[in-house]
This record gives C-alpha cells, structure tokens and sequence, in this order.
C-alpha cells in the first residue's frame, strides 16, 4: 500500500513539474506601458536609454546573463552608437531557442496624412512597445522554471527601425551587426516577434519565414492550434523585411511572428489603447507551450 501511495504522489509531482506555465498578461501590458511611458524611444534620444536601462534592470533582476553589444552605424549622415542587448538563462544547455525583438521606435511619423507631422518621433505601443514585453515576461516566467529541453536567449535588437521605404538594406541595422558578428552554435529555433500587441490580432505566415523555416513554422502555428488560438491563420502572407531576415541569410533556422495589417504603423496614433493585453496573451502563451512541450 506505501509503495502504492508513493507512485501515486511521483506522478502527481511529475505531472505539476510538466506543466506549462501561465503567460500573465497584465504584466506583460505593463511592460509595454511601462515603455510608453518613457516617451518615444529613437536612436540618439534620451529615452531610449532609459528603455535599454529598464530591460537590462529587469533581465538582471531574473538572474539573466546580460551582453551589451555594441556597434556603430550612419545613417542620413549621422554616426549612431546602437546596442543590442542579449540575456541567456540556462547556458549550460546545449540545444538553444533564441527569442528576438527590437526595442527602438522610429523617429518619424512618416506615414502620418499631414506631412508637417513626418519630423515627429512615433510613441510605438505597437512597434516595438509589445514584442519587448512579450519578452521580459517570458523571461520572469523562465527565470523561475527551467525548460527541460532548452536553453534560452533573448536578443533585444537596436537600430531596427531608421530605414528607407523600399531599401532592405537600411532597415534591422541592430540584427543584421548580431548575424554577422554570430560565434558558436546557433540556435535550433530563432523567433522574432514585432507588432503583436494590436487588440484586433491576426497572425499570418510570413512568406521568408515559411520558405526558410516551414519546419519552425508549422510547428509553431500547429502549437497555436492546439491551444485553441485562432488568431493564428494558416495562410502565407506577403514578404516582410524584419529581424529574421538577417538571421535566414546567416544560416539561422529563423521565422517572424508578426501582424502587419495595423492602420496606426509608423504614426503618432501608435499607442497603448490600440493594443490588447489578450493579444500579448496569445503569443506568450504560445512561444511557452513552444518551449515547455515534452517531445
């Protein structure tokens, strides 16, 4: 009978060990609040200092390992310092997810009706507000339950946003330093998520992505599906030029989470309101249940 009640209380510890934790998506909504509050975050200003102080605060507060990178660039002729921050949890295992999102804002409102307006920094809830805060509170959620299959690392890229409307090669300046600069092994699984915060979410399949990594993208998306997300839709979409595109031409098993059909893009009515802590719910969750799955 004791061996009996024995086996019985080790499954139970088993199965509560198994369990993939819960996304909390009040704080992750605080996280991107929190950024906001700061003002717009653009190369060369104050503010994104004080945003690269909060997500370096925080990922040491969770016992992250943190790396500044740093890297110079110019653009419109003006020489910018970026700094890409890269935090890892569990270094001693071998087989890695990386997890990216850029934390810099663009400073023009150069999609605004009223052109007097396109000199004026947006305030970006939406880019890049709502992939940083996935971000940290996956990284509180992972900090206190090791995955038993990964290690993790998060990249917070700078410089992503600076770049010229038909001209790929000036945009993801901040990733494209880390693809290039890249020593070891990479990650079996890279993800970036930008703009996934918007309340009337939608996330299709990005076209580079799918033909990269179909693999990492159905899996992700059979994930979704699993968990009932039907924010998630099976379609390939159009071709975007984000972060993961400098990890695909580097050999990176890399995709893009993203909702690109958002009507306040690269404006000044990029705010919180127009965002969803569900939405920022949806893609934690499914990046955990990602992570935490027994295969």
């Amino acid at each position: 009978m004791f061996r009996y009640y024995l086996g019985f209380l080790l499954l139970i510890l088993i199965s509560c060990t198994n369990q993939v934790p819960e996304f909390n998506k009040e704080e992750a909504f605080s996280y991107l609040e929190a950024q906001c509050d700061i003002g717009p975050r653009y190369p060369g200003s104050e503010e994104i200092v004080l945003c690269r102080n909060l997500i370096i605060s925080e990922l040491k507060k969770f016992g992250a390992s943190v790396q500044e990178q740093q890297f110079n660039v110019e653009v419109n002729g003006i020489e910018y310092q970026g700094v890409n921050i890269i935090a890892g949890f569990y270094p001693r295992m071998s087989r890695r997810i990386l997890l990216g999102a850029h934390y810099d804002t663009r400073p023009w409102a150069d999609k605004e009706e009223d052109p007097t307006l396109h000199n004026t920094p947006i305030l970006g809830a939406n880019d890049a507000a709502s992939g940083v805060a996935v971000l940290l509170e996956l990284a509180s959620i992972i900090s206190q339950k090791q995955p038993r299959q990964y290690g993790i690392d998060l990249v917070f890229f700078d410089m992503e946003d600076m770049g010229e409307y038909n001209k790929n090669e000036t945009w993801c300046l901040g990733s494209s330093y880390y693809a290039q600069n890249f020593s070891g092994i990479k990650p079996e699984k890279a993800i970036i998520v930008d703009m996934i915060g918007d309340a009337d979410l939608e996330v299709e399949m990005e076209y580079y992505s799918y033909h990269n990594s179909p693999n990492l993208v159905n899996e992700i998306w059979d994930v979704a599906e699993e968990a009932g997300f039907k924010e998630f839709n099976a379609r390939i979409t159009k071709r975007i030029y984000d972060d993961h595109y400098p990890l695909i031409v580097a050999g990176f098993n890399a995709i893009d989470i993203i909702d690109f059909e958002y009507p306040y893009w690269h404006t000044l009515e990029d705010t919180p309101d127009k965002c969803s802590a569900n939405s920022l719910y949806v893609i934690g969750q499914t990046l955990l249940n990602l992570i935490y799955r027994e295969k």
